[in-house]
């Protein structure tokens, strides 16, 4: 786990209070670890442990179909990123093949930051963008420029990276690009700021993901890093 020194000081493995063992068979990752004991796995204990210990972002490792109100909670409120990874699901090379979709929205960006600070790590990296509605000649044209400038910005740091254009449901064009690519794991941002309302009558395509994708999901809040 090369990301280990490279991106983290210390981890803090949480177990919830049901679980055997409380993690005291744990591999020594190689760098500072603690552990800690919280009342379950919801999605309010899990950040406020993130935020207890000041943590960068959160690894949640479960059963997907077990946890929807942890990860929908997390999906709308997390301040941190999130890779959410299925309990089973391979993890090797995590990083080999990035499937990076944006709409250059802040969270979007910031999601880009964390390409970049990995890019050591990322063998392959397709660039995704996903149109939902209809576009003229000219928003074409600069929807082309915008793609090609984000592919220059990680070829100019040592990624090997493409990009490609998808139109149709957001959240089913993003799965068919991880198939088509043969991706490792799904980059996405996620935008927290929805009103209330929005958030009841309008579905999370971050959650619809996460329900969905046979590959891990990393989204990264419009609030990581401190906005």
């Amino acid at each position: 786990m090369p990301l280990q020194k490279k991106l983290f000081d210390r981890i803090v493995f949480a177990f919830p209070a049901s679980s055997q063992g409380g993690g005291g068979d744990l591999p020594d990752p190689g760098i500072p670890f603690t552990t800690k004991t919280m009342a379950d796995i919801s999605f309010r204990e899990v950040i406020a442990a993130a935020r207890e210990d000041g943590a960068s972002s959160i690894v949640v490792n479960c059963e997907t179909e077990a946890h929807e109100a942890t990860l929908r909670g997390l999906a709308a409120n997390s301040p941190v990123p999130v890779l959410v990874i299925d309990r089973g699901a391979p993890t090797e090379g995590l990083l080999n093949h990035v499937i990076f979709a944006t709409d250059w929205s802040p969270s979007s960006e910031k999601a880009m930051e964390l390409i970049i600070a990995c890019s050591d790590f990322i063998y392959e990296l397709d660039i995704i963008h996903v149109i939902s509605e209809k576009l003229t000649v000219k928003d074409m044209r600069e929807l082309k420029e915008k793609l090609e400038h984000t592919r220059k910005v990680c070829l100019n740091e040592g990624i090997n990276a493409e990009s490609h254009i998808y139109a149709g449901d957001v959240v089913e064009e993003i799965l068919t690009a991880s198939e088509d690519y043969r991706g490792s794991v799904i980059v996405v941002g996620a935008d927290t700021r929805r009103t209330f309302m929005e958030r009841v009558c309008k579905r999370s395509r971050v959650y619809s993901l996460l329900q969905q994708a046979a590959l891990p999901v990393f989204f990264v809040p419009f609030a990581a890093g401190g906005d």
